[in-house]
């Protein structure tokens, strides 16, 4: 059974934890061991995950048979504007429909503050193998974006997906 709730900062231990675990899976194929530590540690030290929340980023923690497994965030860019930084599941429990869970629980839970249509983005490489989930739930790309890592830059595209009310 997957269950959804939406993280407070209490869970900052609890996505720490889903990260180290996942991360380095889902980038292996496009990032080098040095540039997932170093995402690691920007997005998901102590400090980070305590500035995101601080920020307005919102998170939610997918848990399916009683382990935590996932996550997903987003914040707002603007009027009926939205970033989704983050959606992870652990390998052993893809294609489950937790990913696809965790999406809905963002559009649904956009709806429900905003009560108006919306665009969800996200930024991703291109040889990121998840880029088909995106794609099969409507998502198009909209536009190219590098992304400047400090330490090493990634070429990156923009996926757009309208929700509407």
């Amino acid at each position: 059974m997957i269950e959804i709730r939406k993280a407070t900062g209490e869970d900052i231990l609890v996505l720490r934890k889903l990260a180290k675990k996942i991360v380095p899976d889902s980038f292996k194929s496009t990032l080098n061991t040095s540039q997932i530590d170093y995402m690691l540690d920007k997005f998901y030290s102590q400090k980070a995950l305590t500035d995101a929340f601080d920020k307005g980023q919102i998170f939610f923690i997918a848990n399916c048979d009683g382990e935590d497994t996932g996550l997903i965030s987003f914040i707002e860019q603007g009027p009926n504007l939205y970033l989704m930084q983050k959606i992870y599941v652990e390998i052993k429990n893809q294609n489950k429909g937790i990913g696809s869970a965790l999406l809905e629980k963002v559009k649904n839970y956009i709806l429900k503050k905003d009560n108006s249509d919306f665009t969800l983005e996200l930024i991703i490489n291109r040889h990121n193998p998840g880029l088909s989930f995106y794609k099969n739930r409507g998502f198009i790309k909209v536009r190219d974006q590098g992304l400047d890592m400090e330490e090493f830059y990634i070429n990156e595209e923009i996926y757009s997906l309208v929700v509407k009310k």
